[in-house]
């Protein structure tokens, strides 16, 4: 996984149709990395595309171009 704040830092492209291999690589590292992680966006594999995955309990959920549609204050996470 990618580490280098510069990289993880800057802006994302949107997601195409040719980026659905993209998704299924976020599948299979977020199955290799269940214990440490609940979500991970293509970034964190080298990837500057608008894609996400977020484990929901018993799925794993890929996003393309997900959108924040409301918010509450500040979440700070790690």
């Amino acid at each position: 996984m990618v580490r280098d704040i510069f990289f993880l830092g800057q802006p994302s492209e949107p997601a195409t149709q040719a980026d659905l291999s993209v998704g299924r690589d976020l599948l299979d590292t977020l199955q290799a990395n269940r214990e440490a992680c609940v979500g991970m966006a293509a970034n964190m594999i080298g990837v500057k595309k608008n894609i996400i995955i977020v484990n929901m309990g018993l799925i794993d959920v890929v996003m393309f171009n997900p959108v924040i549609i409301s918010r509450r204050g500040r979440y700070e996470t790690e």
